[in-house]
């Protein structure tokens, strides 16, 4: 019996999230839709995916407010690939750069590229290529200088390239994508966009990789895309600049039905006015949050004093319970992931209060790693790597994690300092219960703090009170090999054992 309704509860699960029809059945090409299932293991596309496609097809501007982990990310690179391969003559790297995707995080920017390669796996006559800061600026020029015909970017070094970098080919360029447009803005990167735009609009037709235009583009009007899970004033601005009356994808005002042909919908559209009312943006903007329904949400009010024992406690309950664990934990600075990596990585303990020193042990069986803004490039590029290979780890991370990076199998989200904003509660979230898989969320709040809880819940978003502490016991710690006096400790079993047993 209970076989049969986990069966049931599955199907129901990916009917929410993936969409009765094929990739092929979106108007994309043959080629491409082969690569969907052998480098990705995707047979059919998600809601969100099979609502988008068709529309960006069609060569209208297209703005997407849609869950975290729903696959927006494919959304709008299967449609550019689409096209790309779709010219009587190949593309040469030396036609420069056809689309340019922005994204807020260097980590961000290398999980497109890495999506990127796999899709363009059989078609090496499209080259994808990034830039961002912490990278060799004079490897990037040489790169461009060669041609990128797919460019992943962060702001602030894509707009130092447009200045300096005299060899960067854009002649060509069709599409340019806000990917996570809210962090983007609320990283500070407002007055970087429109210089870009600016850049990129005002720049003369020839004075950049002259006699390398492509004659099939032409006659196209540019296509801009931008995509965010949450909305705000600043989105709205955004859109407002850069799409041009543009179709809304995600939004309960405007709903595209999944696998439209691009005909009809390019006649559904020509027959709406011309100007948008971007009203209705700045009314989804103050509505409610888009979460999976798989997403398990809960809060806990712990005295500021026990922080740190009860944190310990629910990752020590989780790990043990569970072989194969993902467990993220966000802090508010960079000081702070720092401080508690170096307590969580050295920690060991007695098991046992009778043994003696030597016979401690790691007090957290995982590999713990931290990601933070003031790392160097490679360690973090290294962790990035590493958290999304292994099959049981804990990351400690500030906000650099909590925006469209895509961790596969994250169980549980453990948010130790409570987010500032709403919308930064549901990008942190979005870390796990992605493409339907269930995922935990855990908010700690101090007494103070439990107003926060009515913030969102103005967002439609609840949450549900664990605040009950079943057990009190005590440990000795060791730290560093130096045996300390015992300390009373709140093992918060009933948390740990909510996460592990999926209640």
């Amino acid at each position: 019996m209970d076989s049969k309704k986990k069966k049931v509860d599955e199907g129901n699960k990916d009917s929410e999230i993936f969409a009765s029809c094929s990739f092929s059945a979106l108007g994309l090409h043959p080629s491409l839709c082969n690569q969907f299932q052998e480098r990705l293991g995707f047979e059919a596309p998600t809601l969100i995916q099979a609502q988008a496609i068709p529309v960006i097809l069609s060569g209208r501007h297209v703005l997407v407010n849609a869950a975290t982990g729903t696959g927006k990310t494919v959304a709008y690179l299967a449609p550019i690939i689409h096209h790309l391969l779709s010219y009587t003559s190949r593309i040469h790297r030396e036609n420069g750069t056809f689309a340019l995707v922005l994204v807020p995080t260097r980590e961000l920017c290398l999980q497109v590229y890495e999506i990127l390669q796999k899709l363009l796996h059989r078609f090496h006559w499209i080259v994808p290529g990034y830039v961002m800061g912490g990278e060799n600026r004079s490897k990037e020029k040489a790169r461009l200088r060669k041609g990128i015909s797919i460019l992943i970017a962060t702001p602030g070094r894509l707009l130092d390239h447009l200045k300096n970098t005299a060899c960067f080919a854009h002649t060509n360029l069709r599409w340019i994508i806000f990917d996570e447009a809210d962090r983007i803005l609320e990283l500070g990167f407002g007055k970087e966009i429109e210089e870009i735009l600016d850049l990129l609009g005002s720049r003369p037709t020839g004075s950049v990789g002259n006699g390398n235009q492509v004659s099939s583009l032409s006659n196209f009007q540019g296509q801009n895309l931008l995509l965010s899970a949450t909305l705000n004033e600043k989105v709205n601005h955004l859109a407002k600049i850069s799409l041009e009356n543009p179709v809304m994808i995600g939004l309960d005002d405007k709903k595209i039905q999944p696998a439209q042909s691009v005909d009809h919908i390019e006649t559904a559209e020509s027959d709406e006015d011309d100007g948008f009312d971007y009203s209705k943006l700045k009314k989804s903007s103050t509505g409610d949050y888009k979460l999976p329904a798989q997403l398990v949400q809960r809060y806990v009010k712990v005295p500021c004093g026990s922080r740190l024992a009860v944190l310990l406690s629910i990752l020590k309950n989780l790990f043990e319970r569970e072989a194969s664990h993902k467990i993220v934990v966000f802090f508010s600075t960079c000081d702070a992931v720092d401080f508690h990596y170096s307590l969580i990585s050295e920690f060991c303990w007695s098991p046992n209060s009778q043994s003696e020193a030597e016979h401690t042990e790691k007090f957290l069986r995982c590999h713990t790693l931290r990601l933070h803004g003031n790392m160097k490039q490679e360690d973090r590029r290294n962790t990035f790597q590493a958290f999304k290979t292994e099959k049981s780890a804990l990351l400690l991370s500030t906000d650099v994690a909590a925006r469209g990076l895509d961790f596969p199998k994250v169980r549980c989200i453990v948010q130790y300092d409570s987010p500032g904003e709403a919308t930064e509660y549901v990008h942190r979230v979005g870390r796990t219960a992605r493409l339907g898989e269930r995922g935990d969320s855990l908010l700690f709040l101090q007494p103070i703090e439990v107003d926060y809880i009515q913030d969102l819940e103005k967002h439609g978003v609840s949450l549900i009170d664990v605040s009950h502490p079943q057990s009190v016991g005590q440990f000795p710690i060791i730290w560093s090999g130096v045996p300390c006096q015992k300390v009373c400790f709140f093992r918060f079993a009933s948390l740990g054992s909510l996460f592990a047993e999926g209640t």
